[in-house]
């Protein structure tokens, strides 16, 4: 019982990692710098954060299609899915491209936050779906 918990906490933080850094790099996009301050950023911190977040989307998706099925994170999982199809199929504007970032970072970050405050204490993990 209690490593399925703890497998279902991982795999929401995971799905909470992957908005906040969705959501972080839009921040540093959209602040004003310099040539030499956006190469170590984009060096630095970047390019850590998608390695990260692929590592994390991945490992979440393997959990939320091997733990029994909640409806928090199968909506995580497929709406993952749908923000990475967006971005490699859509238009290539900066308002899409933003739009897309900003709503999936969002409805992660909410629905991470649902679970870890009011749904996981409330229902703990059972053999019942929600």
């Amino acid at each position: 019982m209690r490593s399925t918990r703890a497998q279902y906490d991982l795999a929401y933080a995971l799905f909470l990692f992957c908005g906040l850094a969705t959501l972080l790099g839009i921040l540093m996009e959209a602040i004003p710098k310099d040539e030499g301050t956006s190469a170590l950023l984009g060096f630095f911190v970047a390019i850590p954060l998608v390695g990260g977040s692929v590592v994390a989307l991945v490992v979440g998706i393997t959990l939320s299609i091997r733990l029994p099925k909640r409806w928090p994170l199968v909506t995580l999982a497929g709406s993952s899915v749908m923000c990475v199809l967006g971005l490699l199929v859509g238009s290539h504007s900066a308002t899409y491209y933003y739009t897309i970032c900003i709503a999936y970072s969002t409805g992660v970050i909410a629905l991470s936050g649902v679970w870890f405050l009011f749904l996981r204490r409330r229902e703990g993990v059972s053999t019942s779906n929600f």
